[in-house]
Formats: C-alpha cells, sequence, structure tokens
C-alpha cells in the first residue's frame, strides 16, 4: 500500500503497488486491513491510532451488507470489458481480506468539476461532448449486455479519468442485473426505491415506482447538463430537495441559451418525465457523434 486515495461508509481505496504496476486497491473495512493499514501510519500518535482503529471498526451486520454488496461489484465487473468502463484485475474474497483491484485513474470528473469552481475555469466544449460520448458508449455497453446491466449510481464521483484523459464509468456497489433481458419493456420490474444519489436520481427511482435501465438515460442527461453549465443541477439545493424538483413538482434545471439547439433538444428527451421516451444509449451516441 501506497497510500489512501478514498473512502466510503464501508470500504476505502488505496494506490498500491501490484506485480510491478500501480493499481487501486478497494478493501471492505475488515479490522485486519484497517488495523494494519493504520498502525502503520508512523505520523499519528499512538493515541491517534488507537482511536482512528475503533472508529474503523463496524458492526457485523453493516459487515455482512458491506461484503454483500461487494461481492456484486465484483460478480459485474469480472465480465466487463470495455474501453470506457474501469477493469477490475483480480479479487480476493477470503474471511480476512477482501479487496478488488483495478485500474487507477488520474481523477474522478467531481475533481475536475470542484477544480474548475474554485480556478473559474470549464470544460471546453469539445471535452464536453467527448466525455458525454465516452460515457454513453460504457453505458450502452451496460445495458446492451444479457442480461442488462442498470448501473443506478451514475454522479461524477463515480466517473473516473485515466491519465490518458479517457473517462470510465466506476463503482458498480449499486448495479443491478436485470432479471429476465426478453420481459416486455411494458413489464416493469420492482427494485429497490431511493437507490443512489439524490440530485442524479431518476423521478420513478426517488417515488418507489417500477422502473428500468431507462433511470440511467436520466442520470446521464443531469451529468451532461452539468458538463454544459459547470454547475451541478439546482445547484442552490440541497440534494433531496433537488430530486423533489424533480420527481414532485415535475420540473426540470434550466438549460442556458447557448446552448445548441440539438443538444437542448437531447436533454430534454434523456430527461424526460415518461421513461419510455428516453432514448437507448446506442441513439445517444448516433447523436453526438455529428459534434466531433
Amino acid at each position: 500500500m501506497i497510500e489512501r486515495i478514498g473512502s466510503g461508509a464501508f470500504g476505502e481505496i488505496y494506490k498500491c503497488r501490484w506485480r510491478g504496476i500501480l493499481v487501486a486497491a478497494k478493501c471492505i473495512k475488515a479490522s485486519k486491513i484497517q488495523k494494519g493499514w493504520l498502525l502503520k501510519k508512523q505520523s499519528r500518535s499512538i493515541a491517534d491510532r488507537v482511536e482512528a482503529i475503533g472508529q474503523a471498526r463496524i458492526t457485523d451486520e453493516e459487515k455482512e451488507l458491506a461484503l454483500e454488496d461487494f461481492r456484486k461489484e465484483t460478480a459485474i465487473m469480472r465480465r466487463l470489458r470495455h474501453p470506457n468502463i474501469v477493469m477490475m484485475l483480480a479479487y480476493s474474497h477470503t474471511d480476512d481480506v477482501e479487496v478488488m483491484i483495478s485500474e487507477i485513474c488520474r481523477c474522478s470528473l467531481l475533481d475536475i468539476f470542484r477544480a474548475n469552481s474554485i480556478n473559474n475555469t470549464h470544460l471546453s466544449k469539445r471535452t464536453q461532448i467527448i466525455y458525454a460520448q465516452q460515457l454513453a458508449a460504457g453505458m450502452n455497453h451496460l445495458h446492451k449486455s444479457r442480461p442488462p446491466i442498470i448501473h443506478r449510481d451514475l454522479k461524477p464521483a463515480n466517473l473516473l479519468i485515466d491519465f490518458s484523459g479517457t473517462l470510465k464509468i466506476a463503482d458498480f456497489g449499486l448495479a443491478k442485473i436485470r432479471p429476465n433481458p426478453e420481459q416486455n419493456e411494458v413489464e416493469a420490474f420492482q427494485m429497490t426505491g431511493e437507490t443512489g444519489s439524490y440530485r442524479f436520481m431518476a423521478p420513478e427511482v426517488f417515488r418507489h415506482e417500477e422502473y428500468s435501465e431507462t433511470v440511467d438515460v436520466y442520470s446521464y442527461a443531469m451529468i451532461f447538463y452539468y458538463m454544459l453549465r459547470g454547475i451541478p443541477p439546482w445547484s442552490g439545493l440541497s440534494g433531496v430537495d433537488a430530486a423533489t424538483k424533480a420527481a414532485v413538482d415535475g420540473e426540470r434545471p434550466l438549460i442556458p441559451r447557448d446552448v445548441d439547439d440539438r443538444l437542448s433538444t437531447l436533454l430534454k428527451r434523456c430527461w424526460d418525465e415518461n421513461p419510455k421516451a428516453r432514448p437507448g444509449f446506442d441513439g445517444i451516441i448516433i447523436s453526438l457523434t455529428m459534434y466531433l
């Protein structure tokens, strides 16, 4: 392990050297991993390290839920091979160590948004389209899989940029394999409501209604809007209030006048209230090709 580069409720991500290359290692907050890492942090006082170890502990129930999500994520990622999806290189499912090794990236799209906000800069128009098309390409691969895979947590923090500037989809902890790929779209299926991040969440998910993979298309629209404007949808509201605005009040973010009419139309189609009216990612890719 070289350094910690990210953390969540039940897992942490470390930059590591594995078989001679730099990789990202996602670890469940198991006591063995946590204690071993924290005790190596010589810069901390003993008291600080003891306190950190105590805070790192989670209950058995929480750990089982985290392990269930982790194993589901690795089961999905092991079958995915696409240039716009983070590649899993190895994983370990043992009683003591739960680790997933994947390619390491430079930063997240959220990091870029935050840096632009601080420096008063903005993504170039070409970069906006490139990222939007790369995201659509990765999502099209998921939705065209057999059976289809629904990400359910598309947001800037889960979109990584590698060292060549390519966008890659990451974090499949909330992903769902559609139970029946031959199921008619009219026969939507019930999944967990309020799954994902509120600001980018489709209205039908927030309302705990039946939904399909089109929820990812809605989230895509909100991320694309963020790229175009440089600020998140309803930036002055909390995530829950933003989701309420969309799901309960039926509103959508105001598209700036300087956005191309065809892009504006594409956004409106992608975040349409009617899930069946939203385009597939294959159609989105075609719509964006004309800009490159």
